[in-house]
Parts: structure tokens; C-alpha cells; sequence
């Protein structure tokens, strides 16, 4: 449901019980478009799989017409480096040149591919997702810019995490973390251990972000990959490969919503600790008047005059709520993005 807040779902358990998720938002996604495949995420496999379902007559056009920034000026210089003739027919390619042509591919400098294919799910729709199930008590989410890894495979990296209400998993008595994992919107539901986007975020010193301990803290972590070609360890497609860019975005999104977290949490202890020397304020202070009064020999005066001369009272949640949707990084002290 928070993957697809646009979804009413309905579900009856073996029991019989039923369960209704009303939908969050009745935003529909838009649909993807097709983009073509990029040269540095294509095998030599993909090479003469392409060729023998072609209606080009040379090769040099199944290279520009099926591969995304891939131009005439590039053939050309993949014509002289490797010295095959290109304008062969395409069924005529073997697996020595198809191999070579690829290696060549991942010594060129090409321009990024085309993310229109990748439909990311977005922070406000994220948000609502979140929201409807968890009821928590705070929300930050982010949506980061579309990165490549392997050279040529386009990928985006969403994160949210709730505080409060019903985030976090009860075990026993206890709360502790929760970690939701997706790709492409479904649900990695096993292989936690071994999956990238686990590996990113025990990588992160969560202390300095006021959680003393990931595993115990009442949190709920949500990250989604969004690309057309996801680099699952298995053919289980449970877990992602360690991909070194995709467990840097997985960290820069992360450490951005604990970074609103953080503000969060000690907002909240200032007002707690501002609200108790309130409470010794309001203790002590018609006491002191009174003795104050006597030693002076004069009348008590006003006591919700000196009490807001002496105090001040706490800031209401609602308040720091508003204060930091508003927050810039620039406002925020901790950890900085690496980039």
C-alpha cells in the first residue's frame, strides 16, 4: 500500500477475515515509455540476439536503430577501432566480433540513457503511503535523481522513514526497526540479510542522527529502486546486488530524511526539557512572591505577569512540524551528502 497509495487493496486471510486498505491518493501514475537499451548495459548475447530478429539489412543500422546514444559518428569509431566490417548483414555477426564490440563499448564515454522509462513513485505519494498505514507521528521522504551504475543502466533511489504511531515491528513487547525494501514498487520479502539496500543502511552511523541503535529504535526505513533492469543477486529476485552506485544513493537518500529526523527528535526533547523547567517555574515562583512580598512589605503582585517575565512556554509539536517541512540543508547540522 505505501508502494502503491493510487491502489485500493482488499484481502481475505484463510480465516475468512477481511481487510480493506482504502486507497491514499487518486493519483495515477503515469505509464513509462519505452526507451531503447544503452550501449554500456548490452551483452554480446543481446548483440546477436538483436540480429537475428532484425528487418536491417546492415549492421551498422541495427547499431544505431536498437541502441540508445548511438550515432553515426560512433559507429564509425567503433568500425575503425575494432576493424569489422559493419555494413555486413546483421545474421552474418559472430560471437567473437559481437564480444569484441562490447568490450569496446565499455571503453567509450557515452551520454547518460534516457530515464523516461523510470516511473518513480515520488516523496508526496510516498508520504501518503505512509501516512494511511502507519499513523506515525513524523514522515520525511525523498526522491533522488536518476543515477546510472554499470555505466549505462538508469536507476533512481526513493527513501522515506516514519517515526511513531505504528512504524517500526513489535517483537515480544519490545519495538524495533523495520526495514521495507522494493524494487520497482514490489516488495523484497525475503534474503534481507544479503540485499544492498540492508548492507547501505547498517552502513550509516545512526547515532549522530539521535538513534542510538537501528535494530531497537521505533522506526520504519522504506527505500525503492526504480530501473528497468534491477541487479538482483538471484533469479529469486529477493535481494540487490552491492552495485557501488546504488549503495551510494541508497546512503545519500537515507542520511537526507535522518537528517529531518534528527530535527525532528530534538525539537521534541527541547520542548520536553522547556515544558519540565516550566512546570519548576510554576512550582516555585508563587512561593518566592509570597516570601518576596512579606520581606519587602508590600502586596504580592500579579503572578501571570512575573511567571511569563521568568519563563516561557514550550513550543507545540504542531509548530515544529511546520518548522521543518521548511528546512533547508543548510540548516541542518550533521551529516553532509558526499557529493
Amino acid at each position: 500500500m505505501i508502494a502503491n497509495p493510487h491502489a485500493k487493496i482488499t484481502f481475505r486471510d484463510p480465516t475468512g477475515h477481511k481487510y480493506i486498505f482504502e486507497r491514499a491518493t487518486d493519483v495515477i501514475p503515469p505509464l513509462p515509455k519505452e526507451v531503447l537499451p544503452h550501449p554500456r548495459g548490452v551483452t554480446a548475447d543481446d548483440l546477436i540476439f538483436m540480429a537475428k530478429h532484425t528487418d536491417k539489412r546492415r549492421f551498422r543500422s541495427l547499431l544505431t536503430s536498437s541502441l540508445s546514444r548511438m550515432s553515426t559518428k560512433r559507429v564509425n569509431e567503433i568500425q575503425e577501432t575494432t576493424k569489422i566490417d559493419l555494413n555486413k548483414r546483421p545474421k552474418d555477426m559472430k560471437w567473437e566480433e559481437a564480444e569484441r564490440i562490447v568490450e569496446l563499448f565499455a571503453q567509450m564515454d557515452f551520454m547518460a540513457p534516457p530515464t523516461s522509462g523510470l516511473i518513480p513513485i515520488g516523496k508526496v505519494q510516498i508520504e501518503k503511503g505512509i501516512r494511511e498505514i502507519l499513523n506515525p507521528e513524523f514522515v520525511a521522504t525523498t526522491t533522488r535523481k536518476p543515477k546510472t551504475y554499470r555505466g549505462g543502466v538508469s536507476f533512481v533511489i526513493e527513501a522515506g522513514i516514519s517515526y511513531g504511531g505504528e512504524s517500526g515491528r513489535v517483537v515480544g513487547e519490545l519495538k524495533r526497526a523495520e526495514i521495507m525494501r522494493f524494487a520497482n514498487r514490489v516488495p523484497l520479502s525475503f534474503d534481507q540479510g544479503s540485499c544492498a539496500i540492508t548492507e547501505a543502511l547498517k552502513s550509516i552511523d545512526w547515532k549522530r542522527y539521535g538513534i542510538r541503535d537501528l535494530e531497537n529504535a521505533p522506526i520504519t526505513v522504506f527505500v525503492n529502486i526504480v530501473s528497468t533492469n534491477v541487479p538482483y543477486l538471484s533469479t529469486g529476485k529477493q535481494s540487490v546486488a552491492p552495485e557501488e552506485e546504488i549503495l551510494h544513493e541508497v546512503r545519500q537518500a537515507t542520511m537526507k530524511i535522518a537528517r529531518s529526523l534528527q530535527k525532528y527528535i530534538n525539537a521534541k526533547r527541547a520542548a520536553k526539557d522547556e515544558e519540565m523547567r516550566s512546570k519548576i517555574f510554576e512550582t516555585y515562583v508563587p512561593v518566592i512572591m509570597k516570601e518576596a512580598a512579606m520581606l519587602a512589605g508590600t502586596d504580592v503582585p500579579e503572578y501571570d505577569q512575573i511567571l511569563a517575565k521568568v519563563t516561557r512556554r514550550p513550543k507545540i509539536l504542531d509548530e515544529i512540524d511546520i518548522d521543518l517541512n521548511e528546512l533547508t540543508d543548510d540548516d541542518i547540522v550533521g551529516e553532509k551528502d558526499d557529493e
